[in-house]
């Protein structure tokens, strides 16, 4: 994999704490709890129970409260959140969507993924599978044999996390590491990668004895948990409403931060829930000077968790908002951003996602002065960059015909009619009225492309499917494809072969590829440029 190594240069400017006139003048002294007088002197959280059956574990309480209320993580009604209960895939997905702020994009979508051949899954449930995909959280062998619900063992839940957060090819590159873990061997080695990458982010751990137990399952319970830690490593549209800082004054119903040294003030719902240790305490009980996390819903603190003083956000998606200083001028795989006081400068990879407020777009259309949001990762690599304007489309140009040649290397170009032309990678393609990816496209399919500045933008594609009569001139045989060239008309084609084709020599059956012959006259069935049936005449 080729690795990009992000530098990012910070300038920063010392900026005085700043106190507003509204807060330097009270003292801080005893209160009394927010709504003690509504609730006839019942202390906060008494009053509304989050689910009844999770007391008997204390060491996920806590998780799953906070996940409950950023709307993460469902009971099953009247209270019952089942913590024994097993966790099964399509579960295991829908949370690592939600986690991820993917969840709205998939309540949109109604219909599988043409390649999905697993089990069959409820209506509400496939646009989660289908989003699943394009995020690369499941992939085509997944489609083949996806039981949504099975249980999902923990190397499973580890794959799917990992590529949620976008590593898949750094798990890749450690395919081979030894894991820390007494059970390593159990590890089937497809997932060594995954589990290693998992651990070393402190996201999925051993137990007290060392072991990961692979082909172990989640509860409920430990699947709180394992999101709750994810959630906390991801910046994203969720993330808006949870607010870390130092208490600097607890009102009756109000509670006061010092964040980045300044001064904010947050209302606080009657029934707050406040944690310290695992262990849920009043909210009177918070102290001055204590850092807490709080979540914030409808702008009301629901809950408020006391943190450790030297708590560090190890962020492993993180998101910055600033205005485009530069981009760099060689190969535009630079940007640099002023965010308040500081400018941050992030590597840009190859396949960067680029949004503007009406449509997908380009690096090269990003302009100095542009306020942007830059999805980072833990090596400060931008992911995904959305820009806060609206894009200037330029004159567009349409071609229509079949695609002879897609090259995805490099500088990617399409080959449509003989005509060469440069291809976006960030470009729209839609197959059979589908969203798919550059790579579904295929040679021989029939497409509308749309160029803006000469450069391919959009793809409308369609499979081709017909049938020629003719006989093979040859057979051209390489350790993965096999390709024959049929005389039709006095004109040759080449086409592949499908490595499931369906083959009939003479009235036999299930022929293989070694019965063809160069001089055979036969029927051929070609979807797009690939040879799906062949029937062979005496």
């Amino acid at each position: 994999m080729r690795r990009i190594i992000a530098s990012v240069l910070v300038f920063t400017v010392l900026v005085s704490l700043s106190f507003s006139t509204a807060y330097a003048d009270p003292e801080w002294k005893g209160w009394m709890p927010p709504g003690l007088a509504k609730k006839g002197g019942l202390p906060p959280g008494i009053a509304k129970k989050i689910f009844k059956d999770i007391e008997k574990y204390p060491w996920a309480v806590k998780d799953i409260i906070r996940m409950k209320l950023k709307g993460l993580i469902r009971g099953y009604g009247e209270g019952v959140f089942a913590p024994h209960k097993p966790v099964n895939k399509l579960e295991t997905i829908i949370m690592a969507l939600r986690v991820m702020g993917w969840e709205d994009e998939s309540k949109r979508i109604d219909e599988l993924p043409e390649k999905y051949k697993g089990d069959k899954i409820q209506d509400w449930a496939k646009g989660y599978i289908t989003v699943a995909y394009e995020k690369g959280i499941l992939d085509d062998v997944d489609l083949m044999y996806f039981n949504p619900y099975e249980s999902a063992k923990r190397h499973e839940v580890a794959k799917y996390v990992i590529r949620a957060l976008g590593y898949e090819e750094d798990a890749e590159d450690h395919m081979d590491e030894d894991l820390p873990f007494v059970d390593a061997a159990l590890v089937p080695q497809g997932s060594v990668g995954y589990v290693y990458l998992v651990n070393e982010l402190e996201i999925m751990e051993g137990d007290d004895k060392d072991r990961f137990n692979p082909m172990g399952t989640l509860t409920r319970a430990e699947m709180a948990v394992l999101f709750s830690r994810l959630d906390s490593k991801v910046d994203n549209e969720i993330d808006e409403s949870t607010i870390i800082g130092t208490v600097y004054r607890v009102r009756d119903d109000e509670v006061i931060l010092e964040i980045d040294d300044n001064l904010k003030k947050y209302e606080v719902d009657d029934d707050v829930i406040v944690y310290k240790d695992n262990r849920e305490i009043d909210y009177d009980d918070i102290e001055k000077g204590s850092k807490v996390r709080i979540e914030l819903e409808n702008s009301e603190a629901i809950y408020i968790e006391i943190i450790d003083e030297d708590y560090d956000e190890d962020k492993i998606i993180r998101e910055y908002t600033g205005k485009v200083i530069k981009l760099s001028d060689d190969d535009l795989d630079g940007i640099a951003i002023e965010i308040k006081e500081m400018v941050a400068v992030f590597k840009i990879i190859d396949d960067v996602e680029v949004e503007f407020e009406n449509g997908e777009g380009r690096v090269h259309d990003i302009e100095a002065g542009d306020i942007v949001t830059i999805t980072v990762d833990r090596d400060n690599r931008a992911r995904e960059i959305f820009v806060h304007e609206e894009l200037e489309r330029n004159e567009i140009k349409e071609v229509e015909g079949i695609i002879n040649d897609l090259d995805l290397r490099g500088v990617y170009h399409i080959t449509i009619d003989e005509e060469r032309y440069k291809l976006s990678k960030n470009a729209d393609v839609e197959v059979e009225d589908r969203e798919r990816d550059l790579e579904d496209l295929e040679k021989g399919m029939e497409v509308e492309a749309k160029l803006s500045d000469d450069i391919v933008e959009t793809i409308y594609a369609e499979n081709r499917e017909f049938d020629v009569e003719g006989k093979i001139e040859d057979i051209l045989e390489t350790s993965d494809e096999v390709k024959l060239v049929i005389e039709v008309d006095d004109e040759e084609f080449t086409y592949y072969v499908d490595d499931n084709a369906d083959i009939e020599v003479e009235d036999e059956e299930d022929a293989e590829i070694e019965d063809l012959e160069t001089g055979q006259y036969g029927e051929f069935e070609i979807v797009n440029n690939t040879i799906v049936k062949i029937e062979i005449e005496d």
